[in-house]
């Protein structure tokens, strides 16, 4: 399992997590990665938006974001075209498994996930964001 978010003024760390995603995971990688940097960027003021997957709809993650003082944006389930991360995983992945690309160890997949991740030119990242109100 892979997270990341973005933002229109940078990019969180990547995370990877082992095993089937649950609640308190997604809680542990928003306390560990999305949580400082949102306050980094935007303070008190900012807005997340994830899907509807399950562990992000629980009332564990539900309550753990609004201790926070988060704003989730409302989306409706299956329109994953209105999200732009899935843009994002879409460069990334064609990024990484370009000419045929082939891993033969978790390591080196990751490996090329961060290069992929980290060479993201923040251009395209603020495009997406500002994309929204089109996509809306």
């Amino acid at each position: 399992m892979v997270w990341v978010a973005f933002s229109f003024n940078g990019q969180v760390g990547l995370a990877f997590s082992d095993g089937r995603q649950s609640s308190p995971k997604y809680i542990e990688t928003l306390e560990n990665h999305l949580i400082p940097f949102a306050e980094n960027i935007g303070g008190r003021n900012w807005e997340y938006q994830h899907d509807n997957a399950p562990t992000h709809t629980s009332s564990a993650t539900k309550k753990y974001l609004n201790s926070k003082n988060a704003t989730v944006l409302e989306w409706l389930p299956m329109n994953p075209d209105l999200n732009p991360i899935e843009n994002v995983w879409g460069i990334v992945s064609r990024n990484v498994y370009e000419n045929g690309g082939q891993f033969y160890s978790v390591n080196a997949l990751k490996t090329s996930i961060e290069s992929a991740w980290y060479n993201l030119e923040p251009e395209i990242l603020q495009t997406l964001i500002i994309s929204m109100e089109k996509r809306i």
